[in-house]
């Protein structure tokens, strides 16, 4: 399938395609058309690293979404800058910095552990994802759980669960991916390294969580972080949101009324059933692996990438960079010339799947705000994010023949 180069010319290409790619993104995260929408989260981690920077204390970030090792990590670029003053001019490009280490760190890995092919068209994807990356922390969840898988794969178990403590921390997905990798363990009878590996995930979990007290953080700020996400409106850009906005279009020749707050635009829906209506797809996947043992006798990127797919089309919040969970998962799948056909259109998949996630958000956003769902006109935008979903549960479906068909 891949055109044989030699090492030395596949690795000179990796580099210049990498180094392009992310010249490109840096570029393109100045530029207005992306920069507008996408700056308001980095203004708000400005915002209270300025704050820490002038009480000394944490204890002022209550009210927001944002958990405790994602808090310190922000607190990073911060550090580099020269004191005082500080200023928001230099905290953007020292944050894009730190996010592009991160990236980088996540190609050497996928040549490493993938091979340097699969690198490359790695680095390409990223471009047709958008800059998106570098306004976001996202990249160093991705890289987390990547981190981690890679470490189960080589045996170094409490490596892997001290990575994935560390980034349940950052962000409560990946704690989906524990079931998997426990019931691996149990399938190969290591039952002393079930609880060994969940020490070391609790461990990793609580400690970024101790640092943030110290620093004056408070057990009130965690427990609202985490309602943050159970308040938030089923979000207009997620499968079920766009269902709903499709329906009422149908139904009554309109979109539905938007629902602003909690950080999110979306539409009236019963958040008991939206909060927790992942919980069903995911377990069955589960109930699959059990009944279909073969698949748990060692660790699958592709299984993972699977799981990641199906939690996020059934979720209620499938926000652009949410995107990236998954993308960042693909070149460690194992390449198989049996499926190659699959293997290419999967690729051809992502990268339709990143334009019209860019298409969306942030480049056609507020025309999607004001004139779709305020004034009921102009609907390419809303037809870009149907055929974003459905291309994103076409890959589901694709990616499920491609691991799971003999």
């Amino acid at each position: 399938m891949w055109p044989k180069f030699s090492t030395k010319i596949s690795k000179l290409v990796l580099v210049i395609s990498a180094i392009l790619v992310l010249f490109i993104l840096y570029r393109q995260a100045f530029n207005p058309l992306w920069r507008g929408h996408l700056e308001i989260d980095t203004w708000n981690y400005f915002l209270k690293v300025e704050d820490f920077i002038k009480t000394g204390s944490l204890f002022s970030t209550i009210g927001n979404e944002i958990l405790p090792a994602t808090t310190l990590f922000l607190l990073i670029p911060g550090i580099f800058i020269p004191q005082p003053p500080f200023f928001y001019s230099a905290y953007l490009p020292a944050f894009f910095t730190l996010i592009i280490i991160v990236l980088i760190c996540h190609v050497f890995l996928a040549a490493k552990y993938g091979s340097i092919n699969q690198a490359i068209i790695f680095s390409l994807l990223m471009l047709f994802f958008g800059p998106i990356l570098l306004f976001r922390f996202d990249a160093l969840a991705a890289l987390l759980v990547v981190l981690s898988l890679i470490c189960f794969q080589q045996k170094k178990f409490l490596l892997s669960a001290l990575f994935l403590g560390l980034v349940t921390s950052i962000k409560i997905y990946p704690l989906i991916f524990l079931p998997y990798l426990l019931l691996i363990l149990f399938t190969q009878h290591q039952r002393k390294l079930i609880v060994s590996y969940l020490s070391g995930f609790t461990i990793s979990l609580i400690l970024p969580v101790c640092i943030f007290l110290f620093y004056g953080g408070q057990a009130s700020q965690i427990i609202a972080g985490l309602n943050f996400h159970a308040l938030k409106p089923v979000s207009i850009e997620s499968l079920p949101g766009s269902l709903i906005t499709l329906s009422s279009l149908l139904t009554q020749g309109l979109p539905p009324q938007l629902l602003g707050g909690w950080g999110v635009w979306g539409v009236n829906a019963p958040l008991n059933l939206f909060n927790k209506f992942w919980l069903l797809p995911v377990a069955i996947f589960y109930l699959f692996l059990l009944k279909n043992k073969t698949y748990l006798h060692q660790i699958s990127f592709g299984v993972i990438f699977c799981l990641m797919i199906l939690f996020l089309i059934f979720s209620k919040n499938l926000h652009a960079q949410y995107i990236w969970w998954f993308l960042s998962l693909f070149p460690f799948i194992k390449f198989r010339s049996a499926h190659k056909l699959k293997y290419l259109f999967m690729i051809v998949l992502l990268i339709f799947i990143g334009i019209f996630n860019q298409l969306v958000y942030p480049l056609f956003y507020t025309q999607f705000l004001e004139d779709f769902y305020q004034h009921n006109r102009q609907y390419a935008v809303f037809s870009a994010l149907l055929l974003r979903n459905w291309l994103i549960v076409t890959l589901l479906i694709l990616s499920l023949k491609y691991e799971f068909k003999k």
